[in-house]
């Protein structure tokens, strides 16, 4: 098996490491150091895990499964989703996904008169986005960490409400290299984007608290269940790759010689916006790492 296959640490961007250990009872931890290092200003203090699969009103409509469903100490709730691939309209489900909380914490009146029957009140709602693309959709910032809230058009200042807030996480716009990070919230998003490609955890994280997510995503840690259940993702992932690949060898076959150098850094771009690893770009494109890197 290709040792991309066999990895000492579990991928953070898959879904299923993600919510293996994000999402984990036990781990409300780590969950809480995410959370608070993308909202640093809201100093929560606790967290705890809800059922992450939320039923629609009516028997006919779409349930959701996320990869987080969560309330903190101030009794906010959280929806995390973690998105591998591209999804050009990624930023309209994250508006999907935030109907669900809204409509399932709506509260009902007890019936007395002259009350109404739904108080149309909830705790703050906030929908995460951490994605390993630049998303679509929205105006584009240099900053990794942007907030959306429903406003007045001509007077930002005015919310219609501060009840719903939308946060996108872009991974890719962390460009800093290990000698460069500073803060904790550095050193976390760092090893959620490239603790798939080490080998062990670097000296540089020693002492920042953060001993215990390098354990968990040990693969040998893993039980047999869950190494299946991993591979199983990115064996998914590489079969994408791998269709794609072919299609486009065959027209690199098909065309001109000159034409082969950008057609094999189509395939290997195409590639890399599916989030497949490195090694294996290289691999099927024949082009070096730091070409595809530089894509």
């Amino acid at each position: 098996m290709d040792d991309f296959l066999k990895p000492i640490f579990i991928d953070l961007r898959y879904d299923f490491a993600f919510k293996s250990i994000f999402g984990s009872q036990g781990n409300e931890d780590l969950l809480l150091k995410l959370i608070n290092a993308i909202l640093p200003e809201k100093h929560f203090t606790s967290v705890s895990l809800m059922n992450n699969e939320q039923m629609g009103l009516r028997k006919e409509s779409r349930k959701a499964v996320f990869d987080v469903f969560a309330t903190t100490s101030d009794g906010s709730d959280f929806t995390i989703e973690m998105q591998l691939n591209d999804q050009a309209d990624f930023n309209q489900r994250m508006v999907f996904y935030s109907s669900f909380p809204v409509q399932n914490l709506v509260k009902k009146g007890n019936g007395k008169p002259g009350e109404p029957e739904l108080y149309y009140t909830f705790p703050h709602v906030y929908v995460i986005g951490i994605t390993d693309f630049i998303m679509s959709g929205v105006p584009d910032t240099s900053e990794m960490i942007n907030s959306y809230s429903i406003r007045n058009e001509k007077h930002l200042s005015n919310p219609l409400t501060d009840k719903v807030t939308y946060v996108t996480v872009e991974l890719p716009k962390l460009t800093k290299s290990l000698a460069e990070l500073s803060t904790p919230e550095d050193f976390l998003f760092y090893a959620i984007k490239n603790i798939g490609t080490m080998k062990a955890m670097p000296k540089e994280f020693k002492g920042k608290g953060l001993d215990k997510l390098f354990d968990l995503c040990r693969f040998a840690s893993m039980t047999e269940a869950q190494q299946r259940q991993y591979i199983a993702e990115m064996m998914a992932k590489f079969d994408e790759g791998s269709r794609i690949a072919t299609a486009i060898e065959k027209g690199i076959k098909e065309g001109k010689a000159e034409g082969q150098s950008q057609a094999k850094a189509e395939v290997a771009k195409a590639m890399k916006e599916k989030g497949l690893p490195i090694e294996m770009i290289c691999e099927v494109t024949g082009l070096s790492q730091e070409s595809v890197e530089a894509l």
